[in-house]
């Protein structure tokens, strides 16, 4: 829409119409609603951002090329071209540069990387405009250079039309706060042989020829492929089964609302989680001990997460309770852990990359075990793995040899109650764990996989939904 308004000169209005009219492209009315918000947020922004030095408020003009820079190599040894572009919403005018930056957002909600600024402030100093297309194999064809006297990088938050200038100065101010930055970024990128799977898994092209995202066909049981690769795990699982609308708008990351407050004790849940993965990642590490928690008893805080009164004391209690089944007590010396460890996995028949992200993954005696850490006052004795989603995934990715082990990696389940610890290691070559996880998976990814709609499933799931405020449904009280 922006650029139908600033290439196409059409009026805010005719470019929603446009938009809304294209019959290619369809979107979920929730991303209508929301990028309807977001043009009116970013045009408030840009015409409360401060005009540059010497130019007249009127006087900046939108770009459509590209800007970018080819360079040498950086040392001996290294490639023999770098080529850095940017990218968002780009314009020029009376000698200055300026590159706005957009966020879906607001500014404030988390500060720029300052290597991430000096990047972009070099490339706006010394870019040329690009006249090929960013996606050939060959190196860029760019167009004549022309040298700014000014240029600023500017960063717009479209959810309330906040602005900031991040930079503001001197081609030779830009090129010193390149060099400072940036250098040592740039050789850790290149050089970097480091995978890093994760959400982004999904938007990436090589993911079927990663090394560190093993390929698993029919891993999910579906053979056909959905509407486009996506990524799923079992929170996408879960929040699809409480309303399909909030699964896609959480995998489009639009803004959330924070209003909806957790209950007391799924606070305290979050907060056991978050003691006990600390205790985890200690360096030398060392097993979890009773008198190894937090306090004091009538009120305590980790992280973002504060218990008081019965919680609290119950959140110490399950904490000294893991040390009695901790699987680092009475640890070996070749013991090996990785607490939040995030595994993944791409199965090319759906064309899904599946994600777990399993509390922690150890391995004692040369055995590697998934331990996942639930928190309740009383224990469920029922279907673990209709309970806890999780379980039946390790079961799947243990059996496909995903996890390390080769088929064999253990899965247990670690439950700390208001009665004390209970560990329960389920048969991972048992037929009917196995099918029963198969099911299981079955059921949150099958209809989730064949909904090229997502509608809302309004009612009780709007509760506590941080999207009410783009959904449509919600919105017109439909939602209760």
């Amino acid at each position: 829409m922006l650029d139908l308004m600033e290439f196409g000169e059409r009026s805010p209005e005719d470019a929603l119409a446009q938009w809304r009219a294209a019959p290619k492209n369809p979107v979920h009315p929730a991303l209508a609603q929301w990028t309807e918000h977001a043009l009116r947020g970013y045009l408030t922004a840009a015409a409360a951002v401060p005009a540059a030095p010497g130019v007249p408020p009127t006087g900046l003009r939108p770009v459509s090329r590209l800007w970018a820079r080819q360079r040498g190599p950086v040392k001996p040894g290294a490639p023999d071209m770098y080529e850095e572009m940017v990218t968002d919403r780009r314009y020029a005018g009376h000698g200055v540069r300026e590159l706005r930056l957009v966020r879906t957002g607001s500014v404030k909600d988390r500060p720029r990387d300052s290597v991430e600024i000096a990047l972009a402030v070099g490339v706006l100093a010394g870019g040329s405009p690009v006249l090929s297309s960013r996606w050939d194999r060959n190196p860029l064809t760019l167009g004549r250079y022309e040298r700014p006297r000014l240029v600023r990088l500017v960063e717009i938050g479209c959810v309330d039309a906040s602005q900031r200038i991040l930079f503001e100065g001197t081609c030779e101010e830009a090129y010193a706060v390149y060099d400072e930055r940036v250098e040592e970024a740039l050789d850790r990128i290149v050089t970097g042989d480091a995978y890093r799977p994760g959400d982004n898994c999904a938007r990436c092209g090589a993911v079927a020829d990663c090394p560190a995202v093993p390929s698993v066909p029919g891993l999910l049981g579906i053979s056909r492929p959905g509407a486009h690769r996506r990524s799923w795990s079992v929170t996408t699982g879960r929040s699809y089964r409480r309303c399909p609308a909030r699964a896609h708008l959480e995998d489009l990351l639009l803004p959330r609302d924070t209003s909806a407050e957790d209950s007391e004790a799924v606070v305290r849940g979050k907060a056991v989680h978050a003691w006990i993965e600390s205790r985890h990642r200690r360096t030398p590490q060392r097993p979890c001990t009773p008198d190894d928690v937090p306090g004091p008893p009538e009120g305590w805080r980790y992280e973002k997460w504060s218990v008081t009164g019965l919680q609290a004391r119950l959140g110490i209690q399950m904490i000294a309770d893991h040390a009695l089944v901790c699987p680092l007590r009475d640890r070996p010396d070749d013991t090996e852990v990785h607490p939040e460890e995030t595994v993944a996995a791409y199965d090319p028949d759906a064309d899904v990359v599946v994600l777990a992200k399993t509390d922690l993954l150890y391995r004692v005696n040369g055995r590697w075990t998934v331990r996942e850490t639930k928190t309740a006052r009383v224990p469920d004795e029922g279907n673990l793995l209709e309970q806890h989603p999780q379980l039946a995934l390790a079961v799947r990715l243990t059996r496909t040899g995903v996890l390390p082990g080769d088929g064999h990696c253990g899965v247990e389940l670690e439950r700390l109650t208001g009665s004390g610890p209970v560990v329960t290691e389920l048969d991972v070559a048992a037929p009917d764990v196995v099918s029963e996880a198969q099911r299981v998976l079955a059921e949150y990814v099958t209809p989730w996989h064949a909904d090229a709609r997502y509608p809302a499933k309004a009612g009780p799931a709007c509760a506590d939904c941080p999207f009410t405020r783009w959904c449509p449904d919600a919105a017109d009280g439909s939602g209760g």
